[in-house]
């Protein structure tokens, strides 16, 4: 029979599972580049909604990952709609790498993506590499969780225009929200800002507020596990023979990092 407290740890393990349920982030143009330092095993679907001082963006994407949720690859597809001037389609792609498994509330990744789009005889093209850095809470034993991340990049852009090519190099940093608000369903809220490319130059030209929701096609059940980081023991213990050296792990539910 279950306990209380081991009924209260599950709830928990879930609810750190389903915080990585965020929007499928992809590399796309004109979208802020929100970054977790989370994610979910198998697939995860979204869309996402991306406002600039110039343009907008509507557009959807996938991301995957392994069960051991080692790392992520994303790809998607969207529409650009700038203020001035016709539409266009931008696409992209992004791989992150979780690499900080001590605490289970915190994590570490970097991340490299790259997106692209033509219009009007122009081509541009985008590639950021960074760092994200995120801490998640649950809310409770009934799935809910909340996280915050910043992820500090650099962007390196080039434009080509009637056969003359251009780059530019721009530091900039994302800051964002994501909330499991449902099981396998999150919600993601952020903002980018930092340095920005002036008039002929690759890049962004201001901040740039991005809105995604997704959902997680792996749901949480019982048999997915989670790996506790491991506790050396004291130098003065003795060796316990009772003791197994296999790792404990606790009954998951969903996603994790």
């Amino acid at each position: 029979m279950l306990t209380k407290r081991s009924l209260s740890v599950s709830g928990t393990i879930i609810a750190f599972s389903l915080i990585a349920v965020s929007i499928a982030r992809a590399q796309m143009l004109g979208a802020p580049v929100l970054q977790n330092a989370f994610t979910n095993r198998g697939f995860t679907v979204g869309v996402d909604f991306g406002s600039g001082n110039d343009l907008s963006s509507y557009g959807a994407a996938v991301a995957w990952a392994p069960m051991s949720a080692k790392y992520a690859l994303s790809g998607g597809i969207a529409y650009l709609d700038p203020k001035f001037g016709s539409g266009t389609a931008t696409y992209g792609a992004r791989l992150m790498v979780p690499v900080f498994h001590r605490f289970p509330q915190f994590g570490v990744a970097p991340f490299v993506g790259m997106g692209g789009a033509t219009r009007d005889g122009v081509t541009a093209w985008q590639i950021p590499l960074g760092i994200a850095a995120g801490y998640r809470r649950a809310l409770g034993a009934s799935g809910r969780a909340i996280s915050g991340y910043v992820s500090p990049f650099y962007s390196w852009g080039r434009v080509r225009e009637n056969g003359q090519t251009s780059t530019h190099g721009l530091f900039r940093v994302s800051f964002g929200v994501d909330a499991a608000v449902l099981p396998q369903v999150g919600v993601t809220l952020g903002y980018e800002t930092g340095a920005k490319a002036g008039v002929g130059e690759a890049g962004a030209t201001g901040g740039i507020f991005g809105l995604g929701i997704s959902y997680a096609l792996h749901r949480p059940n019982a048999s997915d596990e989670v790996e506790r980081p491991r506790r050396r023991a004291p130098r003065d213990a003795a060796p316990d023979s009772t003791s197994s050296t296999t790792p404990v792990t606790t009954p998951a539910a969903t996603p994790t990092p």
